[in-house]
């Protein structure tokens, strides 16, 4: 088998691409097909769904998000990875972390940055970018809003995997796993690759309030990533973010004032400032035990690989 690795750079590239988008065909011919059959309901019911939208098409929607979200990031990472490398969890960076404590470290970078970023979300809220923006900002958080009810636990379980896990576990390996990779080798330091990455990872996500604020967070990840040297810190930090949030949602549906915090559209400064503490204290740990990628880490061969091929 000849691997990715020996093609140019820009071939591996576009095979990458090729391969993003055959499995977002399939995934929506495969969805167009079977979804009526199976739960009675096309794609295009479940498009813009509200707190009003039956509860089981609401499942149905959440599953849908999951498979998408599998196709889309985390089916064409592994495969990439698998085609492109005899190891393919070394070439996605899934390797231990260096220090034990980074795992926890990372969580509490995220979980500090959190109020940050939502007042950051809120304040970019404020802004008045007119009536089409305005509208699918309302549709996307109406959406948000009924996948958010969980009237069971059953549907907490449900959500945490498809809006935490999955998209932890995918998003990272996708954007920071490969497409990191892909743009460092082209660069010489990882600021370019960062910020290009960050910037694809608040794209690809249809807040449009939250783009910067999801900007952020993919810069913080992929710092995350770069000190730790391990993708697993990364992956911990995504699913805490996002997890959070929907734990806090759950809570909400039966705690009034829990539901008071979640639903409000401004950010306690109280809640900022505390985040904001926690954030910095736990940065200054993540670098004090900082145990970051080697210099070589995108090259696709090892040094002594090299000296074998030569």
């Amino acid at each position: 088998m000849k691997y990715f690795r020996y093609y140019p750079w820009g071939l591996q590239l576009l095979l990458f691409l090729l391969m993003i988008f055959t499995m977002i065909g399939f995934a929506s011919v495969m969805l167009m097909a079977f979804l009526p059959k199976v739960a009675g309901i096309s794609l295009e019911q479940i498009e813009g769904i509200t707190e009003q939208t039956p509860a089981y098409m609401v499942k149905v929607a959440t599953i849908v998000q999951g498979v998408l979200s599998t196709f889309i990031f985390l089916v064409p990472a592994l495969l990439f990875a698998y085609l492109s490398h005899p190891r393919p969890a070394e070439y996605l960076g899934l390797r231990a972390p260096g220090k034990g404590m980074q795992v926890a470290l990372a969580i509490l970078v995220m979980l500090g940055a959190a109020p940050m970023l939502q007042g950051l979300e809120a304040l970019v809220g404020m802004i008045d970018f007119g009536p089409k923006i305005k509208a699918a900002q309302d549709a996307n958080n109406s959406m948000m809003a009924a996948f958010f009810k969980m009237p069971d636990f059953g549907a907490f379980l449900r959500m945490f995997t498809i809006m935490a896990i999955i998209p932890a576990v995918g998003e990272e390996l996708f954007f920071r796993g490969v497409l990191l990779r892909f743009v460092k080798q082209r660069t010489l330091t990882m600021t370019a690759p960062i910020l290009f990455t960050a910037i694809v990872f608040a794209y690809s996500h249809t807040n449009i309030y939250g783009y910067l604020s999801i900007f952020l967070a993919g810069v913080l990840l992929a710092v995350i990533y770069n000190v730790t040297g391990s993708l697993w810190c990364s992956i911990a930090a995504h699913m805490s973010f996002n997890g959070a949030q929907i734990v806090l949602a759950y809570i909400g549906n039966s705690n009034k004032a829990v539901k008071a915090f979640t639903e409000s559209t401004t950010t306690p400064v109280l809640y900022i400032v505390g985040g904001a503490v926690l954030f910095a204290a736990s940065l200054y740990l993540l670098l004090r035990t900082k145990t970051p990628l080697a210099a070589n880490w995108s090259d696709n061969f090892r040094p002594d690989e090299l000296i074998e091929n030569a």
